[in-house]
């Protein structure tokens, strides 16, 4: 039996240089709270806020609907959409091609693997984006496993017949 309400995480926990700022900006409304109340506690309270927010994907199967956005504190917001069903889960290669520097000729590939949750209605929602494949491909298979459907691997070469 499914699970009534599916939350998944889709970002990454915040890096050091968010922290960093959070930090100053809880400081500096602190400071500034024995001055001005109403603005220190306006700034400590912003510099709170990274540490409760996260992007994600929340499918409730009683309501037949998904939403993709921002939770806080448990509590998902964002545009509730019909859930229509998943065709699959695949992953994909993505190169991309950008200058090093505006002084420099030479140009920089980069590659990543991008998962994406492809729905009956042809929305696609990118699921994970990593540098490797084998991470990408673990970082899939919870959602694979939870939602009953197979993952296609658009990275491998194709078999000519």
């Amino acid at each position: 039996m499914k699970t009534p309400l599916l939350r998944y995480r889709l970002s990454e926990p915040m890096g050091l240089s968010t922290k960093i700022c959070a930090g100053v900006i809880v400081v500096g409304g602190t400071a500034l709270s024995f001055s001005q109340p109403y603005s220190g506690l306006m700034l400590v309270a912003f510099g709170i806020l990274p540490f409760l927010f996260y992007k994600c994907l929340e499918i409730n199967f009683y309501e037949g609907a998904y939403c993709l956005g921002v939770n806080v504190l448990g509590k998902t917001f964002g545009k509730k959409e019909p859930y229509p069903g998943v065709k699959c889960i695949f992953l994909k290669k993505n190169r991309t091609i950008h200058r090093a520097s505006r002084h420099s000729w030479r140009q920089t590939a980069s590659t990543s693997f991008d998962g994406f949750l492809w729905l009956e209605d042809e929305t696609k929602i990118l699921l994970s984006q990593d540098s490797t494949k084998e991470i990408a491909l673990l970082k899939l298979e919870p959602f694979a496993q939870e939602l009953q459907v197979e993952i296609k691997d658009l990275t491998a070469p194709l078999s000519q017949a």
